[in-house]
């Protein structure tokens, strides 16, 4: 998915955000958004929004000094999601068809994005408007078929707090399949994605073995990736990629690839053919 102009004040906004959430002082923040809006017109549209985003985060942490500037957020949302990780499991397992109910926990989850908006929704929410979520593009009939027969399947997390409802989808997964089961974070903090750390808290590690992109681009860009990492995606007969950044940068792999996001812009939106905040499971064409 190519980036759009409408992308470019969305850069300049993120990074402003990003700086405040620094704790950068007003002379700082005014840096930030001259030198941010100084290299708008070289960020090329031909690229994904990841890419664009890459550089627009490595200025801002370049000019504030703060490399994890969210820091402090991640650690809550995890904490708070755990929190309610027995009453989701309880959800999921008094569902009609667990799977699905933790396809849609998953979903639900991904909302917990600091890059789209300035502050997380409360995780209690999401209970409630988990299993009722009517998803728009809706291949889970495939996605089951694919989670059952697949021997290797690599998940692409996206953000801290999210990787509890990941939890529970991977646990249900392994209801169902005998795959071997690769959770891919971040390699370096970037936005509030999630890291190893993040993965490790919520129990990860006992489910999946937990591997990192190799890159600080906030979204699994092939391109960016080190030989071993490549080599585990190509192998992969399942890959799971949960968010929107994800999505924009594999949207025109050739891969059986399913995407699990909520669609937080109108640039995505309209790629996708839905309006903002539709609940997406779709299966790469």
């Amino acid at each position: 998915m190519k980036a759009e102009l409408d992308c470019l004040p969305c850069m300049l906004r993120r990074a402003l955000q990003t700086a405040r959430a620094a704790g950068a002082d007003g002379s700082t923040q005014r840096q930030v958004v001259y030198s941010v809006a100084q290299i708008l017109p070289e960020l090329p549209l031909s690229s994904s929004p990841p890419e664009l985003s890459q550089r627009v985060y490595r200025l801002v942490a370049q000019i504030t000094g703060n490399h994890d500037p969210y820091l402090k957020e991640k650690q809550e949302a995890n904490r708070i999601a755990m929190k309610l990780y027995p009453q989701i499991k309880r959800a999921v397992a008094e569902a009609q068809d667990p799977l699905l109910a933790a396809c849609k926990f998953a979903i639900a989850g991904n909302i917990l994005d600091l890059g789209s908006q300035s502050q997380y929704p409360h995780p209690e929410t999401l209970l409630e408007t988990a299993l009722g979520l009517d998803l728009v593009i809706n291949d889970y009939a495939d996605f089951r078929t694919s989670a059952e027969r697949a021997k290797l399947i690599l998940y692409l997390a996206d953000n801290a707090g999210e990787v509890v409802f990941d939890r529970v989808l991977i646990e249900q997964i392994l209801q169902i399949s005998e795959a071997e089961i690769y959770f891919m974070v971040r390699e370096k903090p970037i936005i509030n994605d999630a890291t190893r750390e993040d993965a490790q808290l919520v129990g990860l590690n006992k489910l999946a073995q937990i591997v990192t992109t190799g890159s600080d681009a906030p979204a699994f860009l092939p391109s960016e990736c080190p030989p071993e990492v490549l080599k585990l995606y190509r192998s992969a007969e399942l890959v799971i990629s949960k968010g929107q950044g994800n999505f924009e940068a594999l949207s025109e792999e050739k891969k059986n690839i399913f995407f699990l996001l909520r669609a937080k812009c109108p640039v995505a939106a309209r790629f996708l053919g839905v309006d903002i905040g539709a609940a997406i499971l779709k299966k790469q064409e």
